[in-house]
């Protein structure tokens, strides 16, 4: 009778234990959790941008701008970035790589090397993630790189 009381408590604090785990990708046998969200598509999740275009205005030849695209995981499940691709060499990015939890926030950033390049410019940076709908976002940088000035 003991026995059976001791396993009864502790099958109800395995139980407990496991559902109260936020992350349900956390114990995945060595999987990347996020490899693991991204299959998952019956959980996926939406991502709300705060801004997802921006204009950093006016920048001199051969300088840098950095950036930070601001988002909200508005979803029921965990959030994961896997990837924040820019779509030139002259653009490095830094996304989290860790789950932003529901009703949590995180930050995209990029920096841009104007190089020399003049003119007017569009660059984007492609992010994949275990969101509903599409699976990816794209962010957007504008801006206005001025020529070098003439010295007379």
């Amino acid at each position: 009778m003991r026995n059976k009381l001791l396993l009864s408590y502790l099958t109800c604090f395995a139980f407990f234990a496991c559902t109260n785990n936020k992350n349900p990708y956390a114990n995945t046998l060595g999987i990347e959790p996020s490899v693991v969200a991204q299959i998952d598509t019956a959980h996926y999740t939406t991502i709300k941008w705060q801004d997802s275009v921006l204009n950093f205005g006016t920048l001199k030849i051969n300088d840098s701008v950095h950036l930070k695209y601001t988002f909200k995981n508005v979803g029921k499940t965990p959030l994961f970035i896997t990837q924040a691709r820019p779509s030139c060499g002259c653009t490095v990015t830094n996304f989290p790589r860790e789950p932003i939890m529901p009703g949590k926030t995180g930050v995209i950033t990029a920096t841009m090397q104007s190089g020399f390049h003049t003119g007017e410019i569009n660059k984007s940076i492609f992010v994949k993630s275990n969101t509903k709908n599409h699976t990816n976002s794209i962010l957007i940088i504008r801006g206005v790189i001025l020529p070098a000035e003439k010295n007379n």
